[in-house]
């Protein structure tokens, strides 16, 4: 048997989407060439908790977005979309609100209709409500048994503040001030067309955009302006280095999480520096893993990387481990911080990193959902798309060089938050 040749992965060019303005101005991207006769279609609203005028609107009114009409409960709002086999679902992010439709292309139409009926007339009746609050109660009991949510909260709200959208943490206390009042006014003013980005992919035609003109094209509500244009979102606070070590009662394990807030998509170090955090701890073959959990039987994993949102980035470093192995663990972290500030890393496994990373973004460009997935998270965070050809081209030319000037500015351990739970 041949075995077949290996090549570098050349240039990587992201695919230009088809734009499509609708009758109502919105917006629409759409990546085509799928076989089989399915669609995506993503609504992309300008909002999410960075809109909110309380703690969890956004999360609530996502979560009751087919929670019933006047004319119809949730029940039989859930019963016509499955009855087409199709899927309607919502997600709240930290800067967007998503809608999400997943359909036969011969349903598209009557699976519009149902998410427009969604988007116009949903009630918030208040028995919905109060069951979804029971349920939320629930989770969060649940959650703050668990050493790692506890971590990732203090870690956040530590670093943004607990006012800001970024940083502010679930408690009953903002589940249980949430009125049918509240997720009406959210409702009302952000999930509008004035606020409305469309994403379709999959196998369309003519016949499939008129129906995409026709229906999201058509839908007209009015954009009622609110607070949240003119909030003011709490500054990132000026960070000093800080230890943060809760102690947990009944605990074997502990959560470890260390980090700080550093830059988005949008930075000149982005990309290069998301080459350093891949040899440092971004995959199964960082630094991190091979001297914590395959030398030192420390953890079953770690990881690092870098969360981009709109208006920040949060690196941060995650792991688990025996509390007796704590200190052990955080001492191994910061050393392999300074083993990058004071060692240029060898070229190969600076090829081997470089090679992983080259292979993920050419599958992020492997069909249209993929495709769209990319766009749209670009999209979110306002980048051009054009940014992903010169990340591609920089983490291609990065060396050994610059890594270690990338260290030596941000991998600093005075410059760290670091939070233990356990």
């Amino acid at each position: 048997m041949t075995l077949p040749a290996i090549h570098e992965i050349d240039k990587i060019v992201f695919p230009e989407p088809e734009k499509i303005p609708l009758q109502n101005n919105i917006p629409l991207f759409g990546f085509n060439g799928t076989k089989n006769d399915i669609l995506r279609i993503d609504l992309i609203f300008n909002a999410g908790r960075w809109t909110e005028t309380l703690p969890l609107q956004s999360a609530f009114v996502a979560s009751l977005f087919k929670s019933g009409t006047s004319k119809y409960t949730s029940f039989e709002i859930n019963e016509m979309i499955d009855s087409l086999g199709s899927t309607l679902k919502s997600a709240s992010g930290f800067n967007s609100f998503t809608v999400s439709i997943y359909c036969m292309n011969r349903y598209l139409e009557q699976t519009l209709s149902h998410a427009i009926l969604c988007l116009n007339e949903c009630i918030f009746p208040e028995q919905e409500l109060e069951h979804q609050k029971r349920k939320s109660l629930a989770n969060l009991s649940l959650s703050l048994e668990k050493n790692d949510y506890l971590a990732d909260n203090a870690f956040k709200k530590q670093i943004f503040g607990n006012r800001h959208p970024y940083g502010y943490e679930t408690t009953r206390e903002k589940i249980e001030q949430l009125t049918r009042e509240h997720l009406l006014h959210y409702y009302q003013r952000e999930l509008c067309p004035a606020k409305c980005t469309v994403f379709i992919a999959g196998k369309y035609g003519q016949d499939e955009l008129k129906v995409l003109d026709r229906v999201l094209g058509g839908w007209s509500k009015e954009y009622r302006h609110g607070q949240a244009d003119v909030k003011a979102i709490p500054a990132i606070p000026a960070f000093e280095r800080n230890v943060l070590h809760i102690r947990k009662e009944k605990s074997v394990q502990a959560s470890i999480v260390i980090g700080n807030v550093l830059f988005n998509k949008q930075h000149d170090d982005y990309a290069a520096f998301v080459l350093l955090n891949t040899i440092f701890g971004g995959y199964f073959g960082s630094r991190l893993m091979s001297n914590i959990r395959e030398d030192k039987g420390l953890t079953y994993g770690i990881h690092s990387g870098l969360f981009t949102l709109k208006h920040a980035g949060l690196f941060s470093i995650q792991t688990d481990t025996n509390l007796e192995n704590v200190e052990v663990c955080l001492r191994e972290i910061y050393s392999e911080m300074e083993r990058l500030q004071n060692e240029r890393i060898p070229e190969a496994e600076i090829a081997l990193a470089r090679n992983y990373l080259l292979g993920k973004f050419l599958g992020r460009t492997d069909g249209p959902f993929n495709q769209a997935e990319v766009f749209k998270s670009y999209s979110i965070e306002n980048v051009n798309i054009h940014k992903f050809s010169e990340i591609v081209e920089t983490l291609r030319q990065t060396d050994a060089v610059s890594l270690q000037r990338l260290a030596q500015q941000y991998l600093l351990k005075e410059n760290m938050l670091e939070v233990a739970v356990g």
